[in-house]
């Protein structure tokens, strides 16, 4: 009787391991939006608005006399590729009558999900340390919004109402650390055009068209997105039909839209203004796609093969902060087996409490290198999350970069910088792989 109940209890718990094991992301919804996104991508009808897309990008590049080399051109069509699949994976999740939530601009996953092979949907700068998803909603509807934390929870997260998908201009916030959560992990949001004290609340208007929510992992090895799930609380008993010409028709509308707020409104007005090999300070904003709690710092490198790109951030009073590198088409090389990014978790720190990181093609065998994956230029764009939303948080942050020959890196950096041998490089890097699998397959 005894080891019949030893048996069941170690079944039980195997069970239990295995529930917690499942991603929160591998939902029956994600895989019949993605299904979707996938079959309505190769639709010829957005090859015109495609077209519109590049010519912006190019003609930006161009402008500020970008090299294009086959790496620019190859660079380019990856952008294109995932940025008419963000498109419509924008568009396959925009009826509010009938909201999902949908994991989105991401990388591509090529094994483990579902047996698809679903393309990267990334633009404008996405977060290797990120997971965004969305849920339609209108101020017409009441809606919940259910969650529960994994193991308390991740390092930064928040819910937006925007008023466009690809704008994502700001219409309300709630902040993780404004929220209650109650002692097992759960919490409620609630959306509607009323007016509540709590802090689990959004208040929905006209101009609300979508929840972005957005949950940061700092430590890769331990932290999960939460589980997300919507409640329509009154389902309609008339609403709009939402077929797949709907659909096209509103992807085709985003990538015209982000030909504009990413080919020249990031790409040009917020990159490339900026001084080559420099960093903009630090500045917080409501558009462009900025959480209105975060600080960022645009810039662009251009580096030659013996040369490395220096530096150094503050984390002030931010709760998170991210660092990585992008292609000229703001999107991460290879983010899982490569080291383009490193947050305030996985970096090292000055004695200062300042971190310093090294921008180069070749590895310079510092501990906070950043690898441009064989491309001498690209673009940069530093976060900071956390912080007040009246903008009175952005005058502790600092950021600063300047060129150094590989061969004088050592004595430009803090004497107490951090060196790792090749065979501790590749030890990182296997680890990297294996808390990147952990998190984006199922």
């Amino acid at each position: 009787m005894l080891f019949r109940m030893q048996c069941l209890l170690l079944v039980l718990a195997a069970c239990v391991a295995l529930c917690a094991a499942k991603n929160p992301l591998a939902t029956q919804d994600q895989k019949a939006l993605d299904e979707l996104s996938l079959a309505l991508s190769k639709s010829p009808k957005l090859d015109d608005a495609r077209k519109t897309a590049r010519d912006q990008y190019v003609r930006t590049l161009r402008k500020y006399k970008v090299l294009f080399s086959s790496q620019t051109w190859q660079d380019l069509d990856t952008t294109m590729e995932e940025l008419v699949f963000s498109a419509v994976q924008k568009a396959v999740n925009n009826n509010p009558a009938d909201p999902k939530v949908y994991w989105v601009d991401t990388a591509q996953r090529t094994h483990d999900w579902f047996d698809l092979q679903v393309r990267g949907g990334r633009y404008s700068y996405d977060n290797p340390d990120c997971f965004y998803r969305t849920v339609p909603i209108s101020s017409h509807y009441t809606y919940k919004l259910h969650g529960r934390q994994i193991n308390g929870g991740v390092s930064d997260f928040s819910f937006s109402l925007i008023s466009n998908p690809n704008s994502q201009n700001t219409v309300g916030a709630i902040y993780g650390k404004e929220m209650q959560i109650n002692d097992n992990g759960t919490y409620t949001i609630t959306i509607n055009p009323s007016h509540s004290p709590g802090p689990n609340h959004l208040r929905s208007d006209f101009r609300a068209m979508q929840i972005f929510a957005r949950h940061n992992v700092g430590d890769w090895s331990k932290e999960t997105p939460d589980e997300l799930r919507i409640e329509l609380v009154e389902k309609p008993e008339h609403s709009k039909p939402f077929t797949n010409n709907t659909i096209l028709r509103d992807a085709i509308e985003n990538l015209k839209q982000s030909a504009f707020f990413y080919g020249f409104g990031a790409l040009d007005f917020k990159t490339f203004t900026v001084p080559k090999n420099q960093l903009h300070a630090p500045e917080q904003s409501q558009i462009l796609g900025t959480l209105t709690s975060q600080a960022q710092s645009f810039g662009h490198y251009d580096l030659q093969d013996d040369e490395a790109l220096v530096a150094t951030i503050t984390k002030g009073k931010a709760d998170y902060f991210v660092f990585p590198v992008y292609t000229v088409g703001m999107v991460t090389a290879a983010p899982r087996g490569h080291q383009v990014s490193l947050n305030d978790v996985q970096a090292d720190q000055n004695n200062d409490g300042s971190y310093t990181f090294v921008i180069s093609n070749k590895d310079s065998g510092v501990y906070n290198w950043l690898d441009t994956v064989g491309r001498n230029q690209g673009t940069i764009m530093v976060r900071w999350q956390g912080l007040p939303t009246d903008g009175s948080g952005k005058k502790d942050l600092h950021a600063t970069a300047r060129v150094v020959k590989l061969d004088k890196l050592r004595s430009t950096l803090p004497q107490e910088t951090r060196f790792v041998s090749k065979d501790e490089r590749q030890q990182l890097l296997q680890e990297r792989a294996k808390q990147y699998d952990r998190l984006h397959f199922q």
